[in-house]
């Protein structure tokens, strides 16, 4: 079974999920989720994993498993966060 490229790059950097989030500003539970695929990354997310790792953006999207995976949130999964509601005062 292959690992997600955010892992293998983490194992890579001798980190572990933990030593990543305090480097990164990411909570440890997202990381966990991210590499087991249970998450969606946004753009500013992979942006600071990847300068905490010290590789480029590009490296933390691939394929694993053997089936092509997205590690960056939509569009439409973005537009899913709920609205602030605006008050007409």
């Amino acid at each position: 079974m292959d690992v997600s490229p955010l892992r293998r790059l983490r194992q890579q950097a001798v980190m572990s999920q933990q030593q990543l989030a305090d480097e990164s500003g990411v909570a440890r539970d997202t990381i966990s989720k991210l590499e087991t695929g249970q998450r969606r990354a946004y753009p500013t997310t992979i942006r600071k994993l990847a300068a905490s790792l010290g590789v480029k953006p590009g490296e933390l999207v691939g394929n694993w498993e053997g089936q092509p995976r997205a590690l960056i949130a939509s569009e439409g999964q973005e537009q899913d966060k709920p609205k602030k509601k605006k008050l007409g005062f």
